[in-house]
């Protein structure tokens, strides 16, 4: 409600989304459908900008609006095992190692956020973590080609430039999201 001044008064001035670290139901949706998300949006746009990791744009962004609508400690896990499930189920990807690729950046996520509690004061924080996460990637790659050179798409030239890449990508998309999600909440409170 607004005074005569037209000033929102400090008792309904709350969040619409309110970060709590309980998981409601509703939540808990909202954290699959951003998971599925990033495996439609990844592959409703397949082609190729012939940059590895530019996928990580839209999932990282997801991912981070994932960690940054709860306090939830596994938040980004959740999504991130929403994709991995989407993706299986609809056969995306390349090979078996789909299910992990989507999951790991989650996991990273959620256990950097972990380690740093302030992480929400800086706009620094979360999309490190979402770049380490998805940077995961061409790592775990690297791991399961034994470190050769194979030509294996990105992977084709050595681990260096994917992984720089991954960082790159997965750094700006989640950090698009800190910065709409802090806009978002500015004009909302």
């Amino acid at each position: 409600m607004s005074d005569a001044t037209g000033n929102s008064s400090q008792e309904r001035k709350s969040d619409v989304i309110e970060t709590t670290s309980e998981l409601s139901r509703s939540r808990f949706i909202l954290l699959l459908a951003l998971g599925a998300g990033i495996v439609a949006l990844g592959e409703a746009f397949r082609f190729s900008l012939g940059l590895p990791g530019h996928h990580g744009l839209e999932a990282m962004a997801l991912l981070a609006t994932a960690r940054l609508s709860t306090n939830y400690r596994w938040a980004a896990t959740i999504a991130a095992l929403s994709a991995a499930a989407t993706a299986a189920a609809i056969g995306a990807g390349h090979g078996g190692l789909v299910p992990i690729l989507y999951m790991v950046p989650g996991l990273v996520i959620d256990l950097g956020v972990a380690l740093r509690p302030n992480w929400r004061s800086s706009l620094f924080w979360l999309p490190a973590f979402a770049a380490l996460g998805h940077a995961s990637k061409p790592v775990i790659k690297w791991i399961v080609l034994q470190g050769s050179s194979a030509n294996f798409g990105s992977m084709a030239h050595g681990l260096p430039y994917p992984f720089v890449t991954h960082l790159m990508f997965g750094f700006t998309g989640a950090l698009v999201a800190v910065l709409m999600w802090r806009g978002w909440r500015k004009r909302s409170s």
